[in-house]
């Protein structure tokens, strides 16, 4: 099964949608040179110098930063090298570079100092970050507020930062004019991309603090209160979900990549083991009025089914949804106990995909198929097959079935992978077993232990983890986690028909351990 429920926050890959509105606002902006607020103060700017967003890291002088700060500045103009130093700490930065120490600690930057004129340019976040500043960043205005600065050399009247200011922005170094000395005030940090949800984000406007898709499910996290406007579009099939008045948090900022040109975050959600969507695209679409809007483009018209959680604020756009769901079986009523087989993914929908090409899907299918039918062959159970061909079916579907069945345990059969930037992901092997509900503990513990006697892989133990069909269920119900495609000796045990013939038999003997039989 393709790992879910990672952080809500993934990485970014590509940009994706440009802004269409540039209001006379912007476009002054957009020639003004930007101000640094220190603790409610205006910094003077050297004359000439604008700030400057460099690979979505704002810059900005840093000797105007620093020298405020009360901190020690020396420039070195032979290496172009700038040494900040407070107290017993010490940072030292180059022109060029994109690493920095700190008190020995090499450190990566966003992006390079750079000298522009007399003046040497760094990302604020690294400032932030070393000397305990807090950054928030008003794109609009191309403004830099930067707090704590008071308390930082001794004093108590720093004002705070609003809890919703976005990620740090760059700063930028100052060398001494040509035919000084070698020693000037330079400073300089790198910093994230610049984002709304800063001092200039209106009080209680609502903000999207991450998103990620995961399980065929759209998650998107926020705060305050919006009514998502769902609509869909065809030429290519697209489902459309706009957050009006709603805007980027910095948070959301600081987990992602992508940042479009005025600054807030854009880009796309890795759909990986989903053909049947193409892409999730996201970007702040309107400025005036603020519009969050994410995209998801699919292969074919989808239906979905939206849901919204107002104790967690997090809104749900499942794709787990047929237009012609199965009809729900019906408990046979032979006074037998139900036992429900669920075969993970299907159809449209292959789950994890090896190196070598082989599906989760088939493997999940066939060793099913031979649990129901050596349960079937002892008459001792009625079984229920949530699948036996392949089809596509919703996480919904398959607990519908259960509980129509009125089923006495739910057991569903998956094999794990990895993403491929994961480190030793040809290595990580074993087998696992997930349960949600305390009640379904005892199965899982039993289950588990006939999981490993099938696979012979390492033991990975039993864990507790929000899955639907083990969460939404009302029966004892375990999801098994055979082993690893991404591990090639976990892959070619689990495609031999002796590993498929010798978990089904250990499954099957786990179930009527459990009840009993």
């Amino acid at each position: 099964m393709r790992r879910a429920g990672h952080r809500l926050f993934l990485l970014l890959i590509l940009p994706l949608l440009f802004l269409s509105f540039a209001g006379d606002k912007a476009a002054a902006a957009g020639n003004s040179a930007g101000k640094i607020i220190l603790d409610n103060q205006e910094l003077t700017m050297p004359k000439g110098i604008k700030l400057e967003n460099v690979n979505g890291s704002v810059m900005i002088p840093i000797r105007v930063v620093v020298e405020n700060l009360g901190f020690e500045v020396l420039w070195e103009q032979k290496s172009k090298r700038v040494t900040v130093q407070q107290d017993h700490k010490s940072v030292e930065l180059a022109v060029g570079s994109k690493t920095a120490t700190a008190d020995g600690v090499t450190l990566d930057l966003n992006a390079a100092p750079k000298q522009t004129g007399g003046t040497v340019l760094v990302p604020i976040r690294f400032v932030s970050e070393q000397f305990g500043l807090k950054v928030g960043w008003d794109n609009s205005d191309k403004i830099v507020y930067l707090t704590g600065g008071s308390a930082s050399i001794g004093g108590d009247n720093s004002a705070p930062v609003p809890t919703d200011t976005p990620a740090a922005t760059p700063t930028t170094v100052t060398p001494p004019l040509a035919g000084g000395t070698d020693q000037g005030a330079v400073p300089g940090g790198a910093s994230p991309s610049p984002t709304p949800g800063s001092p200039g984000t209106p009080v209680g406007q609502p903000l999207v603090n991450g998103a990620v898709f995961t399980e065929n499910k759209l998650m998107i996290a926020l705060t305050g209160s919006v009514k998502p406007n769902v609509s869909t579009a065809d030429s290519p099939h697209r489902i459309i979900v706009d957050f009006p008045g709603a805007a980027f948090a910095a948070e959301f900022s600081g987990s992602m990549n992508g940042v479009a040109g005025n600054g807030s975050p854009q880009g796309m959600l890795d759909v990986t083991g989903y053909p049947s969507v193409s892409e999730i695209r996201y970007a702040l679409f309107s400025q005036s009025p603020p519009t969050v809007r994410f995209v998801i483009e699919t292969a074919a018209s989808q239906p979905y089914q939206l849901s919204t959680d107002a104790s967690t604020g997090l809104v749900t756009i499942d794709l787990n949804v047929q237009a012609n769901p199965p009809a729900n079986p019906v408990t046979p009523g032979t006074g037998k106990p139900v036992v429900v087989l669920d075969a993970g993914h299907g159809g449209s929908q292959p789950g994890a995909v090896s190196p070598s090409g082989k599906k989760e899907k088939d493997f999940n299918l066939a060793v099913i198929r031979k649990t129901g039918e050596l349960l079937l062959q002892e008459g001792l159970v009625e079984v229920i097959f949530t699948r036996t061909d392949d089809i596509t079916l919703g996480l919904q579907d398959r607990v519908k079935i259960a509980e129509a069945a009125k089923a006495n345990l739910f057991v569903s059969l998956h094999a794990n992978s990895l993403p491929e930037n994961h480190p030793n992901r040809a290595k990580v092997n074993g087998s696992e077993t997930y349960y949600s509900r305390s009640a379904s503990l005892p199965l899982a513990e039993i289950m588990h232990k006939h999981l490993v006697a099938g696979t012979g892989f390492k033991d990975n133990g039993v864990k507790s983890k929000s899955l639907h069909v083990t969460r939404e269920s009302s029966m004892p119900a375990v999801l098994l986690e055979a082993g690893y495609l991404t591990n090639p000796g976990n892959e070619a045990a689990l495609y031999s028909e002796a590993l498929q013939d010798n978990l089904a038999r250990e499954i099957a003997a786990g179930i009527k351990e459990y009840l009993g039989l």
